[in-house]
């Protein structure tokens, strides 16, 4: 009876080892994954790639922030492997199945850096009273493409055309939401840069949907980890996700506007940027401090210092 007792204690420890090891395997795979691709078609163009990736593995965190809140969803699989089981469908997910999900985010990511607010390549300048976007297709825009194409591939792994269906449709969304964050920023920068017009010609939606891909991929880690029927944390956890694409697209647009060239006065709108980005960090700090779990806690954290990458 004893020897059974060791025996079990033994494998309980073993499970506690590698369930810690499941996700530091994903990431170990992401990381060797993506540097081969960045390797690759870095071969096309000599071309300073990396300076659009960021090394934090955002999508890697917010695919397993959940997992963080809602613990005991990591199985032992006959083949000694770990999976991970969706609760709403029921299927076991596959350390491979999970990291060509995470890597096809973080490459279309990557593709999105490309394409981000900066003032060259496709553009709208400020200074163009005539509202013409001025039209250049530029590396950035010719690297981001490929790297868009790269990332369907991996996308496609994951084999679910309802989550893929959804990122795409997630792409589309904040390219459009980008653009008119571009034109809003525009026409008030012509209008004199007065803060207290910010709201008239920035819709607060665009600022939520400019960066749709990181909900997307939270929406995604909350399908897995959590149950349909918990209402009272998916509210909590959107009001989480809302704050965190307002934080980033905050400070996407100040660094968008810190790189235009033009002789209109940024400084009013700058520094209006910076006080809604510092009032939306305090809002999301409030409703990090009511939860419970320490551990989650961290993980959010964790996810917000990714995003200064």
């Amino acid at each position: 009876m004893r020897s059974g007792n060791k025996a079990q204690s033994a494998l309980e420890k073993r499970k506690r080892i590698n369930l810690s090891r499941y996700k530091a395997a994903i990431k170990k795979q992401v990381e060797r994954t993506i540097g081969r691709e960045i390797k690759y078609i870095s071969s096309f163009f000599p071309y300073n790639i990396g300076k659009f990736h960021n090394p934090a593995l955002l999508y890697f965190q917010s695919i397993f922030l959940m997992e963080n809140y809602f613990n005991g969803h990591i199985k032992e699989s006959s083949r000694e492997d770990y999976e991970i089981k969706d609760i709403n469908t029921g299927r076991r997910r596959s350390v491979k199945e999970v990291m060509n999900l995470i890597v096809g985010l973080e490459m279309l990511s990557i593709g999105t850096a490309f394409h981000d607010f900066k003032s060259n390549g496709s553009f709208l300048s400020p200074d163009d009273s005539s509202g013409k976007i001025e039209k250049e297709y530029t590396l950035d825009l010719l690297f981001g493409d490929i790297f868009y194409s790269r990332a369907v591939i991996y996308l496609l792994r994951f084999e679910d055309h309802n989550v893929f269906d959804r990122i795409l449709a997630s792409l589309k969304e904040l390219h459009e939401s980008r653009l008119m964050l571009h034109r809003g920023i525009s026409s008030l920068l012509r209008a004199g840069g007065d803060p207290s017009n910010f709201d008239h010609y920035v819709e607060t939606g665009s600022l939520v949907r400019a960066n749709r891909l990181l909900d997307i991929s939270l929406d995604i880690s909350f399908e897995i980890f959590s149950e349909k029927s918990l209402k009272v944390e998916k509210n909590k956890f959107s009001g989480i996700s809302k704050h965190i694409m307002m934080l980033k697209t905050y400070d996407e647009l100040l660094k968008y506007i810190h790189s235009l060239k033009t002789g209109l006065s940024t400084e009013k709108i700058s520094s209006h940027l910076t006080s809604k980005k510092n009032f939306t960090d305090r809002k999301l700090s409030d409703i990090i401090a009511e939860l419970d779990s320490g551990k989650f806690i961290s993980s959010v954290k964790a996810l917000l210092d990714s995003l200064d990458n």
